[in-house]
């Protein structure tokens, strides 16, 4: 009959266990603060991309603003010649001419801001807004892209909604045969050349009136949509030149 020997095994004492216990402890707390340095590392290089995104996005807002703010100050001044000509009793063949060139130059489009926020969009949706954790960062950009942009915004709906209504209005007074635009053979479209004479449909004194009213109503629109875009240009300047030399990117 056979007989099992059990190995002898011999027993640790408690500095062994110990000193296992430590160097144990000392992995996991090490790969720890390894996994927190590669976290750190991969936020910093996000966040210095987003940064970078963004300035490329106020560069581009503050040119774009720049052009929508010179067109809207030459149609406020445009339109105060246009609703004096509307005025003036009586008009000549080269005033009525003069109408419709300045209806179609100052009351019959919109000039409106096309925000550049692709960058600030991703941060939101994403949560990674809280990246930006330089101090003042995130507030400096909240102050850029929050209320006033949203209010600028509606102010171009409400003016989109202005020139519309004078559009149609203008039915009553101008022939848009003289204006009409023509397909080339190219596909490309153009307009014909105006002709000598340009008659308006109708010079009744009460017709012009309202449409001078309803001009110089899309006028002080015009105004208020341009003291918002003074201020968002000021803010966008503020925000490029912070993050540029927060961040050293230029």
């Amino acid at each position: 009959m056979e007989v099992h020997h059990h190995p002898n095994v011999e027993k640790k004492n408690f500095k062994e266990y110990v000193l296992e216990f430590i160097m144990i402890f000392l992995a996991v707390t090490l790969g720890f603060f390894a996994e927190s340095i590669r976290e750190n590392l991969t936020d910093h290089s996000k966040e210095k991309e987003y940064v970078q995104s963004m300035i490329a996005d106020l560069k581009n807002d503050t040119a774009m603003l720049r052009d929508i703010i010179d067109v809207n100050m030459r149609r406020v001044s445009g339109i105060d010649t246009f609703s004096a000509l509307l005025n003036k009793t009586p008009l000549t063949v080269d005033d009525e001419k003069q109408l419709y060139i300045l209806n179609s130059r100052y009351a019959s489009n919109v000039a409106s801001m096309d925000w550049n926020d692709g960058t600030i969009r991703q941060l939101l949706t994403s949560g990674n807004l809280r990246l930006m954790s330089g101090q003042g960062v995130s507030d400096s950009i909240m102050n850029y892209y929050g209320p006033l942009k949203d209010l600028a915004s509606g102010q171009a709906n409400v003016l989109s909604e202005a020139v519309k209504r004078a559009y149609f209005t203008a039915e009553d007074i101008f022939d848009r045969s003289f204006i009409r635009v023509i397909m080339n053979k190219d596909s490309s479209f153009s307009r014909r050349p105006l002709p000598d004479t340009m008659r308006v449909l109708t010079t009744d004194k009460a017709v012009l009136k309202k449409y001078s009213q309803m001009v110089l109503t899309t006028q002080g629109l015009i105004n208020n949509y341009l003291d918002m875009l003074f201020h968002m240009y000021k803010r966008a300047e503020t925000l490029l030149l912070f993050l540029q030399e927060k961040y050293d990117v230029k």
